[in-house]
């Protein structure tokens, strides 16, 4: 199997720069800004190798009867967009949204847009950049506190899809938002990058916990700091405790175990013992006990704070590294 290459992960990364545009970055330049990323990317994804020999996964069936609830009324309105817009070949949901076990309020909205190649063509890219920014806004009223967005990549891609984007047995847990009961795709070694993206991670909560401040997702200028000196951090707060329950599924995937994030969090008991995981298990019991009234602003609730307890940073910063320094064992 080839491996993931640089020039296909930092393309990636421009292309969700330039259609997630969170900064108004795009929105806020003349017309050529965009066609100068978009026809670098269309000259780009011309060079991508094609690939004859792909695998077909079967997706689970998009019922739209199971989304006529209120908090998932948003997901049906995003099919109508995407099913007008014509430029994706699929729209994949996962995670919560798709096995229907989300948390109203707390639960991420997972999904990965795979764009036609036509979408970043002179005609189309106006109309791409706008859908993009339309269903990211729609899809935010799940989860004000939602730190990721929209994962959009190439169809060019599915030549060379990485574990790193979604591991791709659990692509069989996914469902398309068009419709379609299947996806082709071939597969490529990411081992590197997951590598890279783990131990990035557990240096970012090493210098969080040395500093006080988790330097990541900051909003209105602010970031996490310690022990709740600033109560205004519910968004930096959530992304920190989301990162605490990343790393147990990132870590069962760098040993070769590619299995769903909820059941990591049972396999990992198996390795450690309940105080090992006791940060884990607090970022686990605010998910579970989140209510939508606790969304104030941006203030964290004085049951979160009570639930997680104080050094949390430290605590956090301890449990990545305990996991890195096992992940041989």
């Amino acid at each position: 199997m080839s491996s993931l290459s640089k020039l296909q992960v930092t393309s990636n990364s421009l292309l969700n720069w330039v259609f997630q545009d969170k900064d108004g970055t795009i929105k806020g330049k003349p017309s050529f800004v965009l066609d100068m990323f978009s026809n670098h990317l269309e000259a780009v994804y011309e060079k991508l190798p094609e690939t004859k020999h792909k695998s077909k996964i079967s997706l689970l069936r998009f019922d739209k009867k199971d989304y006529e609830k209120k908090e998932l009324r948003f997901i049906l309105e995003i099919s109508e967009e995407i099913s007008k817009s014509k430029i994706f070949s699929s729209f994949l949901i996962h995670g919560s949204c798709a096995d229907l076990c989300l948390v109203p309020g707390w639960s991420d909205f997972d999904a990965i847009g795979i764009l036609k190649t036509s979408s970043l063509s002179r005609e189309n890219r106006t109309q791409t950049f706008e859908t993009c920014q339309k269903i990211d806004k729609m899809m935010r009223c799940l989860d004000p506190y939602q730190h990721h967005g929209i994962h959009f990549i190439h169809e060019k891609e599915m030549n060379s899809f990485p574990n790193l984007y979604l591991p791709v047995n659990l692509l069989k847990g996914a469902k398309c938002l068009l419709g379609n009961p299947s996806i082709e795709l071939a597969k490529v070694d990411s081992l590197e990058r997951e590598m890279l993206r783990f131990r990035g991670i557990v240096k970012t909560l090493k210098n969080a916990s040395d500093s006080g401040i988790l330097k990541h997702h900051a909003k209105d200028g602010k970031y996490l700091l310690e022990n709740y000196k600033d109560l205004e951090a519910m968004y930096q707060l959530k992304y920190f405790l989301c990162v605490i329950m990343l790393l147990p599924v990132l870590w069962f995937n760098l040993k070769g175990d590619y299995c769903r994030k909820e059941d990591s969090y049972e396999m990992i008991r198996k390795y450690f013992s309940p105080s090992q995981l006791e940060v884990l298990e607090k970022a686990s019991q605010v998910r579970a006990s989140w209510k939508s009234k606790y969304f104030k602003g941006n203030t964290i609730p004085s049951e979160v704070r009570n639930m997680l307890g104080m050094d949390y940073l430290v605590r956090g910063a301890k449990f990545a590294k305990m996991l890195e320094v096992n992940l041989d064992a």
